[in-house]
């Protein structure tokens, strides 16, 4: 799930730093696995609290994306629905369940490419960009740019 927020004049993304392997204390984006019966948009919601503590309503979120690429995620063929969200005022996160961080982070040191950044979340937050505020934002400059 990309959530996002503004901190003073600065849009950053919400972010945890992984606890375990694969990606040990990357930054990724936080989610995780559908649970048997479970909704994507449900499980977002539930891995956003469980990694994060905040709680945000399914309402709040847009579908944007689905990432299926072979080879994205090394512990198999894993297919990601992606979501993107708003909220206002930088909550307080407090990292939990598999995340040993978890912090709202500028989005231009995100997608930096002195980041390190799990899997292809670099890619999902700026396809998140481009489909929440219609910026196209290439990760070699520091801001965003009209098209």
């Amino acid at each position: 799930m990309v959530l996002f927020t503004k901190r003073g004049d600065v849009l950053s993304v919400l972010a945890v730093e992984r606890g375990k392997e694969p990606f040990r204390a990357a930054l990724a984006l936080p989610g995780g696995f559908v649970e048997p019966g479970e909704v994507p948009v449900s499980a977002a919601v539930r891995e956003l609290a469980e990694e994060t503590g905040l709680a945000i309503e399914a309402t709040r979120l847009c579908q944007f994306g689905s990432y299926d690429r072979p080879g994205r995620d090394p512990r198999g063929h894993v297919i990601s629905e992606a979501f993107h969200g708003y909220v206002p005022g930088a909550p307080d996160v407090v990292a939990d369940d598999d995340a040993q961080a978890a912090r709202w982070v500028p989005l231009g040191e995100f997608l930096s490419s002195a980041a390190v950044v799990a899997f292809d979340h670099q890619d999902i937050v700026a396809a998140a960009v481009l489909a929440r505020f219609d910026w196209h934002y290439p990760r070699s400059v520091p801001g965003p740019r009209q098209p």
